[in-house]
């Protein structure tokens, strides 16, 4: 389904469940405070019971799509640009790290395969390419004692 397609369903879904509540809520007005009270109780048992299903359903599709922790295979990463156009920085790398070096991998891992691939676009900024980047932190900023630097002495 594209992205307009789901756009049109979401809006389409949401505007049907809208109609179906002011109607549902114009029929409990019809009906009266005790009749209501015992249709929302039977409703409210459906939406529960509807509720759980979903939510089996949706941990069980989850589980079943969520890929293994790791990299792919023997170590290898694939980082690939096909086009495009980017004002900032792009950083294609296996393992980024800000701070402090981390602890030396495992072997399995620093052995890992890296390949790093543009095909086109327009860059207007730094490109890095790279296995590991390990980017320390810069100086924190000065301390501002919010006094007027022209009125010293």
């Amino acid at each position: 389904m594209t992205r307009r397609n789901t756009k049109i369903a979401g809006w389409a879904a949401g505007t049907l469940c809208s109609l179906g509540l002011v109607g549902l809520g114009v029929a409990f007005v019809r009906v009266g405070v005790t009749e209501a009270d015992k249709w929302a109780s039977t409703l409210g048992i459906f939406a529960t019971v509807l509720g759980l299903a979903l939510t089996a359903y949706t941990a069980a599709a989850t589980r079943r799509a969520t890929p293994q922790a790791g990299p792919g295979p023997a170590g290898r990463v694939d980082n690939t640009i096909q086009g495009g156009e980017f004002a900032q920085s792009v950083i294609q790398a296996r393992d980024l790290t800000l701070g402090v070096p981390p602890a030396p991998a495992s072997r399995a891992a620093a052995e890992g395969a890296v390949t790093n691939t543009i095909t086109a676009g327009t860059y207007r900024g730094p490109v890095v390419q790279a296995r590991d980047v390990v980017r320390q932190p810069a100086d924190p900023p000065a301390a501002d004692d919010g006094a007027d630097p022209s009125r010293a002495g």
